[in-house]
């Protein structure tokens, strides 16, 4: 991931279209600090990003409501419901 000045980006744009193309993602800075992203059409979106982060959150809690109270699970038996599980 590059990280391009503004100024920079005026005379390059084409440059830089091409390379997002390619699939590069691009960091465009004014005074050094990060404004905006180019990205390649399609990619994931930030806000995809997090709703998925959040379905993660709300499934951990789930768990943990539903296990609360009983007995953990050792490794050595979780290994060997995986294995039971491939059989």
């Amino acid at each position: 991931m590059a990280t391009i000045p503004a100024f920079e980006t005026k005379t390059k744009f084409g440059e830089l279209l091409d390379r997002v193309i390619g699939g590069e993602e691009i960091i465009l800075a004014r005074h050094e600090k990060p404004v905006a992203r180019l990205i390649p059409e399609g990619s994931r979106s930030l806000e995809g990003i997090r709703r998925g982060a959040e379905g993660l959150e709300a499934l951990q809690k789930d768990i943990a409501v539903f296990s609360a109270g009983r007995p953990g699970v050792s490794w050595k038996e979780f290994k060997s419901f995986v294995e039971e599980g491939r059989r």
